[in-house]
């Protein structure tokens, strides 16, 4: 008796765990997806409405972005002289 109740309730968490990841859990993952896309969307277009009211028509903005200083570093190994050789 205790081995046909635990096989029923195996094969029932069975079905019921592959109905929740054949269907359940691709619906909350898309839900999310789909909250998170409008959610950048959103702060996107709240930021480019912002840049927009800042620069007006007809003025020029120049943004100066200093470069970065190369760093030259002499570890590129020993130097060593030689001689050609004459055949």
């Amino acid at each position: 008796m205790g081995l046909i109740r635990f096989v029923i309730i195996f094969f029932l968490v069975w079905f019921i765990s592959s109905l929740l990841s054949r269907y359940v859990f691709p619906w909350i993952v898309r839900f999310f997806a789909t909250r998170m896309s409008n959610r950048i969307r959103r702060d996107y277009e709240k930021q480019m409405r912002e840049k927009r009211r800042k620069e007006r028509e007809g003025e020029v903005t120049i943004r100066y972005r200093p470069g970065k200083d190369k760093i030259i570093t002499r570890d590129d190994g020993e130097y060593v002289d030689y001689e050609e050789l004459d055949d």
